[in-house]
């Protein structure tokens, strides 16, 4: 049975360059075989968190975030997609993934992608968000996938702009990442078939 992943998009803002990423991960694990749902929060209508999806009545839960609950319990892991805000994560993520915990996320895996329009590929935002995937009870790998400046490396669509100079290093950079998620996403997902603590 193929693994599924879901690749969650860390920005609503206009301009926002993320989405590209987004789409140039969603390409590289599609062309591995694997599921992916890609989580885009721009177009989804949930409210900033208020309480946790199992707390809210079943009547007052919206179709949105009944979607993104089903596509996270059946997804074996994650690729939380960021930019760096003032050297920290979006709050577009924690407000998203607060809703889930336990049944959603424990002893699966997760991958983080970063990006800024800066040289260091937005990994200050990545290096606090694995202490709080932990929290989720997430496992994240060792493998960061950072974008930097990257207005000038990916287009909207998630394809490398001609000429980008670091399409190279990117590439190789991408592929050991998915390498590495995906080994990750299907030992733990063998692990968690044979039991979990």
């Amino acid at each position: 049975m193929p693994l599924t992943i879901s690749v969650i998009v860390g920005s609503i803002r206009p301009g926002r360059q993320g989405i590209g990423a987004a789409k140039h991960i969603e390409a590289a694990l599609l062309a591995q075989g694997i599921n992916v749902h890609l989580i885009d929060p721009l177009e989804l209508n949930i409210p900033l968190f208020g309480q946790r999806f199992d707390y809210i009545p079943e009547a007052e839960r919206s179709p949105e975030l009944k979607l993104v609950h089903e596509k996270f319990t059946e997804s074996d892991g994650f690729v939380i997609v960021t930019p760096e805000y003032n050297h920290a994560y979006s709050p577009v993520i924690s407000s998203l993934l607060n809703y889930f915990y336990h049944s959603e996320f424990y002893y699966k895996v997760a991958g983080i992608a970063s990006y800024s329009m800066g040289p260091f590929g937005g990994v200050r935002a990545a290096i606090q968000l694995r202490a709080y995937l932990g929290e989720l009870g997430l496992v994240s790998i060792p493998k960061i996938l950072p974008y930097p400046i990257i207005q000038t490396l990916l287009n909207a669509d998630g394809t490398v702009q001609d000429g980008a100079a670091g399409a190279g290093q990117l590439a190789d950079t991408s592929a050991k990442f998915v390498s590495e998620l995906l080994w990750y996403t299907k030992n733990l997902k063998a692990a968690r078939a044979a039991g979990t603590p």
